[in-house]
């Protein structure tokens, strides 16, 4: 069974601060995950009408040339990484601590009565493969719960991530990124970021994807319940199914990655529009919550 957490953030202390990557000892680092098959140049994929404009977005566009490229890869960072399964479909989502996983708010398979479904998270899963194992949720830390169906709005996209309680320690053996630098304006136009994820039209969504020198364009800020978001946008290859998946950089003198934000939604406004992530100082301190209250 999943319990949904929502009210207690607001009742409980902040946690830890730190939101540190660790890297297991003995796991092999690699800066560059092993790339086994570019994508080649397609058409735009814009599921929206021409000249269809709205302020809202779609659950996660490919503006050509594709960029992404299949890998697969058992080192760390990239053993953090994997897919999301739930009933009828899946996202992405990597591991942020040692049972903790992040993911999109809208990928939760969320049920009327506000409770949800069931979830499984399987670290770099390639096809059948699943080197790490998989484990279930048992628990959900949420700001928002965005249901991707009728659009999602720019106060959903930038609280649009959920932490995961895994039913076991996962990460003990992969390891897991930090999360503790907040996006901020001053980066927008630096190619810093990467992403992974598992999209649809690539390996019906089994095979995980890499997309490098990642820009981000813009930012909105958003509040909620007293905390502050970010809806962040740009133009990174995006496909159903890598929603949740994170977008990361590395900072000299640390042990791994930090993520910064979670893949929400494409289309921003209207067909060919940008796609948007989730961010802000609200996905470091829902991390830093469900670390300090489910070690």
């Amino acid at each position: 069974m999943v319990i949904v957490s929502e009210a207690d953030l607001a009742e409980r202390s902040e946690g830890q601060s730190g939101n540190e990557p660790y890297r297991p000892e003995g796991a092999p680092l690699r800066a560059l995950p092993q790339l086994l098959r570019p994508e080649g140049a397609r058409a735009p994929l814009w599921r929206r009408a021409a000249g269809a404009q709205d302020e809202r977005g779609e659950p996660t566009t490919v503006f050509p040339p594709d960029t992404r490229t299949v890998i697969y890869d058992t080192s760390y960072p990239w053993r953090t990484c994997g897919r999301v399964a739930v009933p009828g479909g899946s996202g992405s989502g990597v591991m942020v601590g040692r049972r903790h996983m992040v993911t999109a708010s809208h990928v939760v398979p969320w049920r009327a009565d506000g409770s949800a479904d069931w979830m499984t998270f399987t670290p770099m899963q390639y096809d059948t493969s699943a080197p790490f194992g998989s484990a279930n949720v048992t628990r959900i830390y949420f700001w928002q719960r965005v249901n991707g169906s009728d659009g999602i709005s720019s106060n959903e996209a930038a609280f649009d991530y959920a932490v995961c309680v895994l039913s076991s320690p996962l990460g003990d053996t992969t390891g897991w990124m930090g999360s503790a630098h907040d996006y901020v304006s001053t980066w927008n136009g630096q190619a810093y970021w990467s992403h992974i994820g598992y999209p649809g039209d690539i390996g019906s969504s089994l095979r995980p994807v890499y997309t490098a020198n990642g820009v981000m364009d813009s930012t909105v800020g958003e509040t909620f319940a007293g905390r502050n978001g970010l809806r962040i946008m740009h133009r990174n290859d995006i496909f159903p199914g890598q929603s949740g998946g994170p977008y990361f950089g590395w900072w000299n003198g640390e042990a791994g990655p930090h993520v910064v934000a979670e893949q929400s939604a494409e289309n921003w406004g209207m067909a060919g529009g940008p796609n948007a992530a989730g961010g802000g100082s609200a996905l470091r301190e829902l991390v830093a919550h469900a670390r300090t209250v489910e070690p």
